[in-house]
């Protein structure tokens, strides 16, 4: 039971480290924003300020900006949310489809026993099978290709 406890976290660690760094780029997105809404066109002469002491307290200015209930942070997390959660059902369905079956093989393949092998392969008889073979074969064409042979 603790091996399974274990192995789904490590599984969920990178899913958490997504939701993280998408969060944060929300709240960066957002601090950028607010600071175009704020100063227009001197934005150039305040965005590193911005950018600093955003960068330095993530968690405190992402707290204050959901307080705020700022569109850009919601819909952003959202969408990191849902782009999150879309990846892993992905990735885990994509993990079931190589599961093999309950038989000794992989993916659906199954072994042929004898009786399979002469239904299914041994039916022709060797005088029918060239036989088939001379007929698909265009006989002009194998013509011109022996009198080129002899040619040379």
């Amino acid at each position: 039971m603790g091996e399974k406890i274990l192995t789904g976290v490590k599984k969920s660690i990178p899913y958490l480290i997504m939701l993280l760094v998408g969060f944060y780029l929300a709240m960066l997105v957002t601090a950028l924003i607010l600071a175009l809404a704020q100063y227009k066109l001197q934005i150039t002469d305040h965005l590193t300020g911005i950018l600093k002491e955003v960068s330095l307290s993530p968690f405190h200015y992402y707290k204050l900006y959901l307080g705020q209930k700022q569109p850009p942070l919601i819909s952003v997390s959202i969408a990191t949310v849902i782009y999150t959660l879309y990846f892993a059902l992905k990735r885990q369905s994509k993990a079931k489809q190589w599961e093999t079956a309950d038989t000794d093989t992989h993916g659906s393949a199954t072994w042929g026993n004898v009786k399979d092998l002469l239904s299914q392969y041994f039916t022709t008889s060797t005088k029918d099978l060239s036989s088939q073979f001379n007929d698909s074969l265009n006989q002009e064409t194998v013509k011109r290709l022996q009198d080129k042979g002899e040619q040379k």
